[in-house]
């Protein structure tokens, strides 16, 4: 098959796209709720639109198109992740009293240390950081992130660990801490 016909877009009706489009479809719907499963099927097809020449130029379009495709979930979940805290940080806002100092102070060191590991975090192969964003960053179980992905539970336990010890062994190269007797990181100084 030459790429030009791989690569038809929309204005090319064809069936070749539409079976794309319907295996497309298919392959977000397993990954994402069925609430979002247009639109990130729409988000996709805007990347591969509005990217045409490197998908036409791409050795295996189909296999940069998936790329493309498992990048706009993860950044799907990414989103939803940041939206979700930002939620329900206004609701417990709402719902709790004036917080102390002391409560003030946890929570933007809390976002301090989540702004300083993002990079680290997205860095990460997709699907380890996936993992890593809905079970440390939007609080699900590993059960939850399991069921959400189509996983079993002890392949997202897999997938978690091996994200936490990837994540380590990057920020013990990036910098070197100080630990108390627990085990508690008491200070960095970068390498």
């Amino acid at each position: 098959m030459n790429r030009r016909a791989s690569a038809a877009g929309p204005g090319d009706e064809g069936p070749r796209w539409g079976e794309f489009q319907n295996r497309l479809r298919g392959y977000v719907a397993g990954r994402v709720d069925p609430a979002w499963t247009d639109d990130v099927t729409g988000d996709i097809l805007l990347r591969l639109l509005r990217n045409r020449e490197r998908l036409e130029q791409a050795r295996n379009p189909l296999a940069w198109a998936y790329r493309v495709a498992a990048n706009t979930i993860t950044d799907h979940y990414r989103r939803r992740a940041a939206e979700s805290r930002g939620l329900a940080e206004v609701q417990a806002e709402a719902a709790s009293p004036a917080p102390t100092p002391d409560a003030k102070e946890r929570k933007a060191e809390r976002r301090r240390i989540e702004a300083c590991l993002m990079p680290f975090i997205l860095d990460l192969p997709p699907k380890q950081a996936e993992a890593l964003l809905l079970t440390s960053f939007q609080g699900l179980s590993q059960a939850e992130a399991a069921r959400r992905l189509g996983l079993s539970v002890s392949g997202m336990k897999s997938r978690v660990q091996r994200a936490r010890a990837k994540l380590k062994q990057r920020l013990l190269a990036c910098c070197e801490f100080e630990m108390d007797r627990r085990g508690r990181v008491m200070g960095k100084v970068p390498r």
